[in-house]
Order: structure tokens, then sequence, then C-alpha cells
């Protein structure tokens, strides 16, 4: 076999392949015996009608597509081991010259890995904005706590009053005819500005139990009923019951309905709680930062074709979830806004594609590789979270697509957890951080996803920073 290999652009290799045509007959006749059995020729069983036969029932093209099919997917891996290129994409082909009796000739075409140029991956020092709790934590974190004990009851004796729940019958009609779906009966609406449509709520305030009113209110410009959107509606209401949230103090009576010996056994636990939220965000905050610094002091030149099958991803998950809201994306697609969001998502797939590459040359740099026994967690958990039968798991931990995302999972972690554990990390004051931060628990250590497979783009990575070479 003779392949030669021409470069065009950044990162797209072009074959040239010529397979000996001793190769390709073989192939045929291989073809020719296969498609003997599967192919009912009358006078003939399965497997014994001759090559010419063959060739005149189902057409000599057919068996030469059959024949490419097989034989290209080999003769291609033969060339890009011998060429050692690091592909990502699917091949491409074009100016196939297939005749019998003569080589094979075709061109395919691939995108492959682009070169990175790491820096001092291992010396990299970050200062992390330490995330700290707020003064009021304790206090915020029991009233949440005391909060989940509360309960609604009836008021009587009094008008509403904003806060309260209310249920109420109502029916309403728009440019005087009844509104399609404009009916309900004991409809339960908390009291507060903006709930249900603008101004609504405000109308029932002062109404006692059993009271009569007609609400009017204009339903939204993007209401998702195109046919009201816009318009005013007229609402018959009826004020069945004023309700009132009641919360209970917060003291040892209240511990001890949540399982606590006490009011401090529960404090010190939703300390304990505090305490681990707060390291993890800080590991995480030193994750993100290492990743970045590694990121930023590395030089490769991003090809554009894979930033933008990484922003086809992004919105596409976007559209996905959209829909599982019963959202509609054709909608947002169409809006004004759609432009810069899309930019940002450009943006966003830039750093993602980038972050991957540079951890993807860290695990080839430091030859990191994933074991059995290290995917067996990860194997356990997804069998929980879908709540798979032993056979059932058996198949789904046997799944190559599976296995390549849970390698992929452990490899991340594997090598975001050697960069960490060689850089230096200083925390330093962040006040930004004590005010009403959002202490989530998420791991955003694998947020960054690392190849796990030499040969696969990983679109999923995430990245911050990153220096490109002009």
């Amino acid at each position: 076999m003779k392949v030669t290999l021409e470069r065009e652009g950044k990162n797209v290799i072009k074959l040239g392949i010529e397979l000996e045509a001793e190769r390709v007959k073989r192939a045929y006749e291989m073809a020719c015996r296969q498609l003997s059995n599967q192919v009912r020729i009358p006078g003939f069983r399965p497997g014994k009608a001759p090559r010419m036969i063959l060739e005149k029932t189902i057409g000599e093209d057919h068996i030469k597509n059959e024949t490419l099919q097989r034989l290209v997917p080999e003769v291609i891996t033969e060339a890009l081991l011998k060429e050692n290129l690091d592909v990502i994409t699917a091949p491409e082909y074009s100016n196939v010259e297939f005749k019998l009796g003569e080589p094979l000739k075709l061109q395919a075409t691939f995108e492959v890995r682009p070169e990175v140029k790491l820096g001092n991956y291992k010396e990299i020092e970050v200062n992390v904005p330490e995330v700290t709790l707020p003064a009021d934590a304790m206090e915020r974190a029991l009233n949440n706590v005391a909060d989940t004990r509360s309960s609604l009851a009836p008021v009587e004796g009094r008008a509403a009053e904003m806060g309260d729940t209310v249920v109420i019958d109502f029916n309403c009609t728009v440019d005087g005819e009844p509104m399609e779906g404009g009916k309900a009966d004991s409809f339960v609406l908390e009291l507060k500005e903006g709930s249900f449509l603008p101004n609504f709520c405000e109308q029932i305030v002062a109404l006692e139990k059993g009271a009569k009113a007609e609400i009017k209110a204009a339903f939204p410009d993007n209401y998702r009923r195109k046919d009201v959107a816009g318009k005013e509606g007229v609402f018959a209401i009826v004020l069945k019951e004023i309700r009132r949230k009641f919360t209970p103090d917060i003291n040892d009576e209240l511990a001890k309905a949540i399982g606590h010996d006490n009011l401090d056994a529960l404090k010190e636990s939703i300390k304990n709680e505090l305490d681990e939220v707060v390291k993890q965000e800080n590991e995480a905050r030193a994750q993100r930062m290492v990743v970045e610094a590694v990121a930023h002091c590395a030089e490769v030149d991003i090809p554009e074709t894979m930033v933008q099958r990484e922003k086809e991803l992004l919105v596409n998950q976007m559209r996905q979830y959209m829909q599982q809201q019963g959202q509609s994306f054709e909608e947002l697609e169409n809006s004004p806004e759609f432009a810069s969001l899309a930019e940002s998502k450009m943006e966003e797939a830039r750093q993602r594609v980038l972050t991957s590459l540079v951890l993807g040359a860290v695990v080839r740099e430091e030859k990191l590789a994933v074991s059995e026994e290290e995917m067996g967690p990860y194997f356990a958990e997804l069998a929980m979270r879908y709540n798979l039968r032993p056979d059932q798991f058996q198949e789904f931990a046997a799944n190559d697509e599976v296995r390549r995302q849970v390698a992929e999972e452990v490899l991340t972690g594997k090598v975001v957890e050697l960069l960490v554990s060689t850089a230096k990390i200083n925390f330093v004051p962040d006040d930004a951080c004590h005010e009403d931060h959002d202490h989530s628990t998420h791991d955003h250590s694998h947020d960054h996803k690392a190849e796990a497979k030499e040969g696969e783009e990983k679109p999923k990575a995430e990245a911050k920073k990153g220096k490109k070479k002009e």
C-alpha cells in the first residue's frame, strides 16, 4: 500500500492511498461470497451461485460498494498507524478509482488534533479568592429549617394581605368572550408582587372571605398564548379562603422534630454541613483556577472547525433542555437576543476546546491511563442513579460509549488532581463572596474533560482562558 500525505490548513490532512490490485481482488471475491449467501438466486443454493451470475443479478457496482465498505476502514486504519496521525474526525472520501485488476485509489480527508505546546504546568502558582461563610449564615440556615416545617392555616376575621395565600374561583373573558382554559375552581395563589399576572394579586388585597370581585389584568406581550398576548383579561373571582403561613419558633422543640436532641445539636450539624460546603467550593475554585492557568501558559492554534462543532453541541444542548421544559427554542432563535447568545456560546465553545486540548496534552505527557478498578466506583454510581438490575448493569457497563464516558470522567479527575497537587495555591480574601453566595456543592473539577482515548475529540471540556499562537 502506498500512502501520500498532504496538509491543508491548520489541521486538515489529505491522504492519498493506493492499494495493490491483488488485495483488492481478494476483498472483492470475499464480498461476492458473503453476498451470495444473502441473495436468493433461482436455481442456486445460498452461497453456490458463480460470481458471473451474482454480478448479473445484483450488479458489479453493488458488489464494489460492499467491497469498499469492508475494505476501506481497514485500509484507513493501516494508513493512520503508518503515518502516526492523531485524527479527531471521521474521514471524508473522494476521488475513488476502483477497477478490477487495477490498484484501488482514493483520497481521505481528516482533521488531526492540533499541536499543543505546554508551559511549565507543574510550576503553576495561583491566587484563589477564598469562599467564606457570611456572618449570618447560621441564622439563615436555621430560618430555612424552620421554613421547611411551616404550614398554612386559615385566617378568619380580616381581609387578605400581601404574603397571604388565597383560594379563589375565577372565570376570565377577553374582548368580551370567554377565554379558552380561562376558568378555574379552588385555584391556590400566593399574594406577592408579579405573581400570576402583573397587578393581579394587588387587587385581591383588602377583599374578605366570600367576596366577589372583577379584576382586570393584562397578559404580557410575550405570553405563551399568542391569542391573548398583550390583551386585557377580565377575571370574575370569588375569594373562598384566606390562608397565612405559620413558621415554628427556632428552639429545642423544632430541633427534636427533625431528629436532633436539642437546638445546640442542630446548630452543630448545620455548622458541619456549611463547613463542608465551603471546603468543597474552595477546592473547586482552586481546581478551576489551576486549569485556567495551565491553559493560559500553553500555546495552541485552535481550528475554527473544532470551535464550530463545539458551539453546535452547546446550542443543541440548549435546544433539548428547552424542549424538556416545554419552551420553544424556535421563538428564542428568532428573537433579537439570539445573536448575542450565539456569540457567547461561540466564546464558551472556544474556551472548552482549548482546555480539552491542553488537558489532553498533559495526559499524554504524563502518560496517564485509566484502570478497571478506577472505573468501578463510577459504574456503581451510575447503576444506583438509574436503578439498574444486575443483568442490566452488565450490559450497561459493557457499552462502548458508556465506558468511554466513564473513562473520560476518571481521566479528567486524575489529570486535574495531578495539576492541583503540583501547583502552589494561595487563598486570598474575597469580600464579594461573603454576601448571598450560592453554596453549591457541584464538583467543578469534572467540567474539564480530558481525552480518555487517543484519536477522539472530546467536545464536553470546559475552558476559561488561553493563549493562542497566532
